[in-house]
């Protein structure tokens, strides 16, 4: 790759990055929060959601991971 198109890519990655910090903090994050669910939610139910988002922000993380040795790779550090 040119150095123009090494700059393209690394722009993608680092957007990339972006949503996924966004993911997990603002829309998974939030729904972590008991007071944004109506109150009369049972526990179990709750309990069952946050689960499931759990399962959600590791794969985010995990994505992350992945972007971030993609990054690295780009720079000639590869991990």
């Amino acid at each position: 790759m040119n150095s123009e198109e090494i700059k393209l890519v690394a722009g993608f990655l680092e957007s990339a990055l972006d949503i996924e910090d966004k993911m997990s903090e603002s829309v998974y994050g939030e729904f972590l929060n008991r007071k944004v669910w109506p109150a009369n939610l049972e526990d179990s139910a709750f309990e069952l959601i946050k689960e499931r988002l759990f399962i959600l922000i590791k794969e985010t993380e995990d994505h992350k991971k992945i972007f971030l040795n993609l990054k690295n790779n780009l720079n000639g550090n590869v991990k």
